[in-house]
């Protein structure tokens, strides 16, 4: 039982050292003095930070540039991983270390963008919204919309609900 919790923490301060090494660099980036090639770092999309706020909109919206970005930019599996969750800040940082902690002996949580992406959802957008959602899209009518604004809307809706 001993030797257990020894490997946990040990596991746990490798990761918390790889995550300030990272910061690290991203620090010495931003000052100019970075370690690695100008070129890799053109590469290396922006991830937009994400707090962890309890509007699954927020999540949503912030989900979608995610998805854009590595769309546009060919980053490996875990390095999406890894750079999304540097981007975590407040109660998403919290969630992930606390996620992190509670699945120690596992090799690892998330390996791709999909399966952190399914995380999230699970943690971020609650299981009454999807229902919610496809209640307001089977009530919506055009009223006094135009025809693009009808249809902006009820395209927006779909993509909240996955449809």
């Amino acid at each position: 039982m001993r030797k257990d919790k020894e490997q946990s923490d040990l596991r746990i301060q490798e990761h918390i050292q790889r995550l300030e090494v990272r910061e690290q660099e991203r620090e010495a980036r931003k000052r100019g003095h970075s370690r690695h090639n100008p070129s890799q770092e053109k590469q290396t999309p922006k991830i937009p930070k994400f707090k962890g706020e309890n509007d699954p909109n927020i999540y949503i919206e912030w989900k979608q540039k995610v998805d854009q970005i590595f769309t546009i930019h060919v980053v490996s599996d875990q390095k999406q991983v890894d750079l999304v969750v540097l981007e975590f800040e407040d109660y998403a940082m919290t969630w992930w270390h606390q996620l992190c902690i509670d699945n120690i002996n596992q090799e690892s949580l998330a390996t791709s963008w999909r399966d952190l992406k399914n995380l999230m959802r699970a943690r971020f957008v609650p299981s009454y919204y999807r229902r919610e959602t496809l209640l307001k899209l089977q009530r919506l009518q055009q009223g006094s919309m135009c025809v693009d604004e009808y249809y902006k809307l009820m395209e927006s809706m779909l993509l909240k609900v996955g449809l």
